[in-house]
């Protein structure tokens, strides 16, 4: 109601302005009948009254809407009103809200097919660097060691690119199950074993006996801390020969500890290192990183409905848990 009244406040007041305009003029000429202009004054009143009934009763929805204050996440507004002004709005917005819906779709099918193409490149690029490491298998001189070493890091600098590209798609390609949070360490081991074979830095495990479970997708968390893990050994080579795999139970949640006792983070570098592309004062020391890790392994956690710790000191190393 208010909006309505402050929309049509310039009304009013011209009609006032008039009524006394014609009051003054008429006066001043003699016509001093003053029961007759004020006839006709509260005549233009009435009427100025009625039109504003009238319009109420055509736009008031309209403005109870726009006068609504709560957060609306709807693009349209609902067709209110009967008025041109309302009708006129309705159509203009529905034709934004349909330009904008066909934009969405459209960034949406290209980003399907960015996916897509990167999928497929990703895969094609697998198959020479998996030739590459049959043909060099059973050769162990030291330039053999070195292509063995870039291989590896071609392999999961491949990997980064998929699982980059896929993010974006996550709630298409998630498959949530209960596993055994020991397995899936294991299993990560063995596929890293290469990495802590290259860098004479090697896991210790610190397990429950009994088997714990977490519900979550083995793929996606398989891979984030796969990245944690190869942060681990690579800022700890040449410092630390071990690092650590703890996993404890916290009260109700089963918290994975990763602690490492390498080179650690810098305080001022801390609250940036979720930052994508962000290497830090640490990425100058070793040029091949690449600032992704943390991030990656920060949002997948996040969209599986796991948190993170992240905590160093310069020097002596840093722990990242992992809260399930």
């Amino acid at each position: 109601m208010r909006l309505f009244i402050r929309s049509h406040l310039s009304v009013l007041v011209l009609v006032v302005i008039q009524g006394v305009f014609i009051f003054g003029y008429y006066w001043f000429l003699g016509f001093q009948q003053l029961n007759h202009l004020m006839y006709v004054f509260f005549v233009q009143i009435f009427l100025v009254c009625l039109y504003f009934c009238y319009r109420w009763i055509q736009d008031h929805r309209l403005y109870e809407w726009l006068s609504d204050h709560k957060q609306r996440t709807e693009m349209s507004i609902p067709h209110l009103g009967s008025s041109s002004f309302s009708e006129a709005l309705y159509e203009q917005q529905l034709a934004k809200t349909q330009h904008v819906e066909n934009r969405i779709q459209q960034v949406h099918a290209d980003l399907e097919a960015r996916v897509t193409f990167m999928n497929q490149w990703v895969h094609q690029m697998k198959t020479p660097v998996s030739v590459i490491d049959l043909m060099i298998q059973d050769e162990d001189e030291e330039p053999f060691q070195d292509i063995r070493k870039e291989l590896y890091r071609l392999e999961e600098g491949l990997k980064t690119v998929l699982y980059s590209s896929r993010l974006s798609l996550f709630e298409k390609d998630y498959f949530i199950e209960k596993i055994g949070i020991q397995t899936l360490l294991d299993e990560i081991i063995m596929e890293n074993k290469r990495l802590f074979i290259q860098n004479k830095v090697f896991p210790k495990k610190v397990y429950p006996v009994e088997a714990i479970g977490i519900v979550t997708d083995k793929k996606w968390l398989g891979f984030a801390i796969s990245q944690l893990i190869t942060n681990a050994v690579k800022y700890s080579a040449m410092k630390s020969d071990t690092f650590t795999l703890q996993v404890e139970q916290e009260g109700q949640q089963i918290v994975l500890r990763i602690e490492d006792f390498g080179i650690g983070i810098p305080p001022y570098d801390l609250k940036r290192v979720f930052d994508p592309y962000f290497t830090g004062v640490n990425g100058r020391l070793y040029p091949e990183a690449t600032g992704m890790g943390l991030y990656l392994a920060k949002e997948i956690l996040y969209k599986l409905g796991h948190r993170m710790e992240l905590d160093s000191e310069l020097g002596k190393g840093t722990v990242c848990k992992i809260f399930f």
